[in-house]
């Protein structure tokens, strides 16, 4: 049963460690002089996480050991790991609270004979040591005083409104971190299975027995290939701290024509605007928003023609800078539902965009068919003129 996590990277780190072990170890019933030991054991691994692993995290839970509880402690890092581990816990290193000597792992062997289990993992990935200490609760005891030390924490947390506002700014600084880190991985594994869809293409047409069955593979491929061009420029933008708007938006947009012409039906894309550096994330937010608009229409407006028109403008009127996709296509028949309100994935991914960046959609449904205007705040978006 986890009690708390701490994030160890700073002295400051430190001195909440030892409030929040004394406490820990009070509410499990420990004596006196074990709780100094104990906060000691602590105090030497936080030490360490922080000066020779680079940062990390330590955990206290209350573990089951037979019919009683254990205190237990987690402290990870991602440091170098500990060289000669084997020497160091057989006596190379001083007792806590001792002379202190300079190197990795300064302090296990104290912290090893303080414990009642210990255990340490550590490679060129980082470190990972787990030490247990007996208390003599019963198990069944075990809800009650999580609860009380839960309880005990949230009121040195309030005692302390800076220590409290500092903790939930970390809080969120790791949620976000981990958004991006999982964004990262959808990226990727975009990228490898768009490269994986385009090779079962090319193998498929080689194997093709007939030359229609090999043009229909091919265009397929050409589109997969555009796709997977969008997807890097969008990626490539993201990362940047500021890019240029427009000629993003042109790369876009001739990914999009090569992505929907067919011998069939061709598709003509015009781009005009002024030339503007947005933030990297504004930027590839806005470029994503015009290829969702471009899509839908080259998708719907154009169904039973040889050719269609898309106008991608990009103006500033006012401190608001106007990003609009029309089409002369058919536009939005009598009765149906307005395109803004749709619950597809696509326009809610364009609504998300929008508030985001504090914006406003308008659509203008007429005979030359449809447009979308896309407004922002020019402070919003931090715009800086090319």
């Amino acid at each position: 049963m986890r009690l708390t996590t701490l994030k160890i990277e700073a002295d400051e780190d430190i001195v909440r460690l030892r409030m929040v072990g004394q406490e820990v170890a009070r509410r499990c019933g420990f004596a006196k002089f074990a709780e100094t030991r104990i906060v000691t054991a602590l105090l030497e691994l936080g030490r360490n996480i922080v000066q020779h692993g680079g940062g990390g995290r330590m955990t206290l839970s209350l573990e089951p050991l037979g019919s009683g509880l254990a205190l237990g402690v987690e402290a990870v890092d991602q440091g170098p790991g500990i060289p000669d581990l084997d020497a160091r816990l057989s006596g190379a290193d001083p007792l806590p609270g001792t002379a202190r000597a300079q190197g990795l792992g300064l302090g296990l062997r104290g912290v090893q004979r303080i414990a009642d289990r210990f255990e340490v993992e550590s490679g060129a990935e980082g470190t990972r040591i787990l030490a247990g200490f007996d208390t003599r609760l019963a198990a069944s005891e075990a809800a009650p005083v999580a609860a009380g030390i839960g309880e005990a924490l949230a009121a040195l947390r309030r005692a302390d409104p800076a220590a409290m506002l500092a903790q939930q700014n970390r809080d969120l600084l790791d949620a976000l971190e981990e958004r991006d880190l999982l964004m990262a991985e959808v990226h990727h594994r975009t990228k490898n299975n768009l490269a994986l869809v385009t090779g079962l293409m090319r193998l498929s047409r080689s194997a093709a027995k007939t030359e229609e069955t090999k043009g229909v593979l091919r265009d397929l491929e050409l589109r997969v290939k555009a796709i997977t061009a969008i997807h890097d420029q969008l990626q490539r933008a993201a990362a940047a701290d500021s890019a240029a708007l427009l000629p993003l938006l042109r790369d876009v947009a001739e990914q999009t024509r090569q992505a929907f012409s067919t011998p069939d039906q061709e598709v003509k894309v015009v781009v005009t605007g002024e030339t503007l550096l947005l933030s990297g994330n504004a930027a590839t937010d806005l470029a994503l928003a015009a290829g969702e608009l471009m899509t839908n229409a080259c998708k719907h407006a154009f169904a039973g023609r040889e050719k269609g028109r898309l106008h991608v403008s990009l103006k500033r009127e006012e401190g608001v800078l106007k990003l609009t996709v029309s089409d002369d296509g058919c536009g939005l028949a009598p009765g149906m539902e307005r395109p803004e309100r749709s619950d597809s994935l696509g326009w809610r991914m364009i609504r998300t965009m929008v508030q985001k960046h504090g914006g406003f959609v308008r659509t203008s449904n007429g005979e030359g068919g449809l447009s979308v205007e896309l407004g922002f705040g020019e402070a919003q978006l931090g715009l800086i003129e090319g």
